[in-house]
């Protein structure tokens, strides 16, 4: 009985540790693969996307929870509270009915209370739940575009290359998650401009330029260069017509959203 547990403690063993070396393995190598794009088509063609999709939604939760332990709202509802306030000559003239009451400082703290709530709620859903369906939609885009293009794509390889283009984005969020830990506290119009260092410089004087490159940074640029080859791997499509393919389809997006939509920003996926 004793060489038989012993027998099965050193069956046991060895295969824990190959089946932990596997999982981390698993983890570590979608990482390397936006590191060393020559890896993204092993990647996509085994259809891994599970971790990547999980690495994506937890950083976004880490950068959604940053964010609110550091939110403070009370003084712009104050600076509301106060533009709000009938001034003095208003005030002799006799109020006008439709200028609402100036609010107590219990009012202002029950306000601050909730405004704070509803943003931190609307934060965990932006990462929960808007952050994998724009993975899934950027997975359809890729499928779609690249059926278009007569390439062989399929589901489970366009949603694998989806969350890799994605994942340049979780380092975003990462460092965003960084930034705002650092902050003494952060109101609404600070959260723009947490990682305005990586945004791309645009030259003055150029405003056609300024909204087409809107909200585009570092990072948008390298998940480009990741869609680019995640795209060839998941169409199975020939490396120079996906990075043409790739390169058409991003100018026409940030023309659109850029340009006649007025609300430049990163493609799908490129960024939580």
């Amino acid at each position: 009985m004793a060489r038989d547990s012993d027998l099965a403690s050193e069956t046991t063993g060895p295969t824990l540790a190959r089946r932990l070396q596997r999982r981390a393995a698993a983890v570590v190598a979608p990482v390397l693969a936006i590191l060393l794009p020559d890896r993204v088509r092993a990647e996509v063609t085994a259809g891994r996307y599970a971790w990547p999709l999980m690495i994506v939604v937890l950083s976004a939760g880490l950068a959604a929870l940053a964010i609110g332990a550091r939110l403070d709202l009370g003084p712009e509802v104050r600076a509301e509270n106060a533009a709000a306030r009938p001034t003095p000559a208003a005030t002799t003239a006799g109020a006008d009915p439709a200028t609402p009451a100036v609010k107590t400082d219990r009012e202002l703290d029950e306000e601050t209370a909730q405004r704070t709530a509803v943003t931190r709620v609307m934060l965990g859903l932006d990462a929960g739940l808007k952050t994998p369906a724009r993975v899934l939609v950027l997975a359809l885009m890729i499928f779609l575009l690249g059926r278009y293009v007569g390439g062989t794509p399929t589901m489970p390889r366009a949603l694998t290359a989806a969350a890799l283009v994605a994942l340049p984005g979780a380092v975003r969020a990462g460092v965003t998650a960084v930034a705002a830990w650092h902050q003494p506290s952060l109101r609404s119009a600070d959260l723009g401009g947490l990682l305005s260092s990586a945004a791309l410089p645009v030259p003055p004087g150029h405003p056609v330029l300024a909204r087409l490159l809107g909200g585009v940074d570092v990072f948008t640029c390298w998940a480009i260069v990741i869609f680019a080859v995640a795209l060839a791997a998941a169409a199975d499509l020939k490396r120079t017509k996906a990075v043409v393919t790739s390169a058409v389809a991003v100018v026409l997006y940030l023309l659109v959203t850029g340009l006649i939509m007025g609300g430049g920003g990163p493609p799908p996926g490129a960024g939580s």
